[in-house]
This record gives structure tokens, C-alpha cells and sequence, in this order.
């Protein structure tokens, strides 16, 4: 089990594609993933990866606080 920040984690989603975190955790991209819906953290959209692959633009998203601060701990891989 890892133990991140929601920012942390939301710049780590953000920052290179799910199946690599996933690798680096040594936890499955389901529990990624669970754990972003679980926190209100936004993941790229399908074709993300792709187009930042081809140099195309493409927009990242704000981590909202509404539900959640920012500096909630968010437990990966439970």
C-alpha cells in the first residue's frame, strides 16, 4: 500500500500514463484508478497519451477541493 497526497497523486496521473504508475507502485492500474474515483481526482480522457505522443495540445485538468483537500492522504493499492 502506498500512501500519497491528492495532489501528489493527481500530478502523478497526469504526469505519464496509468499502466506505468501502476508498475512503480507495484499495484494494479484498477487500484489507480479506484483510488482517483475514490478521491475526486481527474484522469486523462482516452487519446491522451496519444496525442501528447504526437506533440498535439491537449489540457490538463484542476484538481478540484470541493469534496476533499488537497492535502488528504489517499491510500493506493488497498
Amino acid at each position: 500500500m502506498h500512501k500519497l497526497s491528492r495532489a501528489a497523486l493527481f500530478e502523478l496521473v497526469w504526469s505519464k500514463p496509468m499502466t506505468e504508475i501502476a508498475r512503480e507502485l507495484n499495484v494494479r492500474d484498477q487500484h489507480v484508478a479506484v483510488a482517483c474515483d475514490l478521491f475526486d481526482i481527474a484522469r486523462p480522457r482516452a487519446g491522451y497519451w496519444q496525442k501528447v505522443g504526437y506533440g498535439k495540445p491537449v489540457e490538463k485538468a484542476v484538481l478540484s477541493t470541493e469534496a476533499f483537500p488537497a492535502e488528504e492522504i489517499v491510500c493506493v493499492g488497498v
